[in-house]
């Protein structure tokens, strides 16, 4: 099994009300824990991405995902999934702006495909994940079923998985009914009917007791195995899996929980001096907190503003950019007016979405001249995946559209797999990868130094390519494509993968940002 790039060992999290549970093939549901305790123990362990699934959503008609993203994006800062009772065009964009890279929909989108293609169209393919529930029907045949195969819908799932991404789907999170908690392994016939049959990333779910499990359902090939029972209940930890398949010649990220609590240095910056509020608070009978809370509306009123703005035009993820960098504990605020923007000192374009719909909204809000003004005044701007690309001056995805034009190039397709024969080539492009050096002289004194040798995350079917090849700072391979990672130009910088979602590797390069603009 050779694959260019690592393969996924993602845990999975199935949510009903407040709570993880598990069951066996969905039913006898026992209480795990709690999300933000197992997300925040996986991501330790090194967990490549989380999926959240609310398993009852759909059935009830409800919405819990959204308080449950937002808390993950505190302290989680590898990708995550969520699904579950996802309807609408509007409940994907407030998963988004919330936090999740990626949004599951399954009940809505059997009983509406078009939704697929709207999502695709409006965030990129690159978002959107088709949850397919399996039961076996016979021989080499399986039925999708929704509302945790208790809803049959009539749909052959291979067929089904095809006209998915016909319709844009960017990944297939495919779990089988029958082996879904009974550690009896992936339905590894399941995997491989599927994976041959569309060319985009299929996420394997159901049945894993062990990594021999999850080596055969990528032998089988699935691009990423999705893990629930044994975690829960102990029985591996992530990194145990994962040195397992090291072992075995499965190409992994291998990061250990010690170095993700180290922080790898990263170090915490506090707003107030704790001695000296504690004398403070002995003095004048207040607690810190409220010597805090008095202090901040008159800083804010003397100094009016922004060390670092995170624009948001309402389709990028400026919540977990923003929970990144206070992480490493920089002041970053959310901005979304021109006057903000020609306050800060430093600006960070985010993006999540389609080229179109993100230079659409710039120009909507009328953020497009501010940004393209401060630029010029030689303001530091730092640009990631679709903020990225909407830097350069054309993109031809979903047809031919205008960027900002800061820097030259335009923004292209990656070749088809039908064009690509290489083992594991699939896109969209998800999952960690290598960045590599393209200066003589290093990265040294730029934002890469330091994490430079470490995997970071990818999820786009596009990339620019830049007129002028001297601004490139880094390049990554992909189905032996090699692509701009990082472009800088003077004070413009964008980065085609995600540092908020990169680990402590992706810490470290915004710490480098604010290290080198900010300080």
């Amino acid at each position: 099994m050779k694959k260019e790039k690592p393969i996924r060992i993602i845990a999975r999290l199935d949510i009903k009300g407040p709570n993880v549970i598990k069951g066996i093939q969905f039913e006898c549901l026992r209480v795990m824990g709690k999300p933000a305790d197992l997300a925040q123990e996986y991501y330790l362990q090194g967990a490549d991405e989380l999926i959240y699934l609310d398993t009852v959503a759909s059935l009830y008609q409800r919405d819990n995902l959204l308080q449950i993203v937002k808390e993950a994006s505190k302290n989680i800062f590898v990708p995550f999934t969520a699904g579950g009772g996802v309807r609408t065009i509007e409940d994907i964009r407030n998963l988004l702006s919330a936090g999740a890279e990626k949004v599951a929909i399954n009940t809505a989108a059997t009983k509406n495909p078009e939704l697929i293609r709207r999502a695709a169209r409006t965030f990129g393919s690159q978002c959107i994940v088709v949850s397919i529930e399996a039961k076996k029907q016979g021989e080499s045949s399986w039925e999708a079923y929704t509302d945790n195969g208790r809803q049959s819908t009539g749909l052959d799932v291979v067929k089904w998985a095809k006209k998915a991404e016909m319709l844009g789907a960017g990944e297939i999170l495919l779990t089988s009914v029958d082996q879904e908690g009974t550690e009896r392994g992936l339905d590894l016939e399941l995997i491989n009917e599927v994976a041959k049959t569309v060319s985009i990333p299929v996420i394997a779910s159901g049945g894993v007791s062990s990594p021999d499990d999850a080596v055969k359902g990528l032998k089988a090939g699935a691009d990423a195995v999705a893990i629930a029972s044994v975690l829960h209940y102990k029985k591996y930890d992530i990194d145990d899996i994962k040195k397992v398949l090291a072992k075995e010649k499965v190409p992994v990220r291998l990061i250990t929980a010690k170095k993700l609590k180290s922080g790898s240095g990263i170090a915490q910056r506090t707003d107030y001096n704790t001695f000296t509020l504690q004398h403070l608070s002995g003095k004048i009978g207040l607690s810190a907190d409220q010597i805090k809370n008095k202090i901040r509306p008159m800083t804010k009123k003397v100094t009016d503003s922004i060390p670092l703005g995170i624009i948001d035009y309402k389709i990028n993820n400026v919540l977990s950019v923003q929970r990144a960098f206070q992480k490493i504990g920089q002041e970053a605020r959310i901005i979304s007016t021109p006057q903000e923007i020609m306050k800060a000192q430093a600006l960070v374009l985010p993006g999540v979405g389609a080229f179109r719909d993100g230079m659409r909204a710039l120009k909507k809000y009328r953020l497009i001249e501010p940004l393209k003004k401060r630029v010029e005044q030689k303001t530091p701007l730092l640009g990631i995946c679709l903020g990225m690309q909407m830097l350069f001056s054309e993109s031809y995805e979903f047809g031919r559209h205008k960027g900002l034009g800061l820097i030259e190039g335009k923004v292209i397709r990656f070749s088809p797999p039908s064009q690509v024969r290489q083992p594991g080539y699939k896109l969209p492009h998800i999952g960690w990868n290598q960045i590599s050096l393209l200066k003589k002289n290093g990265w040294k004194g730029t934002l890469l130094e330091g994490p430079a040798n470490r995997g970071v995350y990818y999820v786009h079917s596009y990339y620019p390519q830049v007129k002028n090849k001297k601004l490139v700072l880094a390049m990554t391979e992909y189905g032996g494509q090699k692509f701009c990672a990082v472009v800088q130009k003077d004070n413009i910088i964008g980065t085609q993968f995600h540092p908020e979602k990169s680990g402590v590797a992706g810490l470290e390069i915004l710490k480098n940002f604010c290290k080198k603009y900010l300080n």
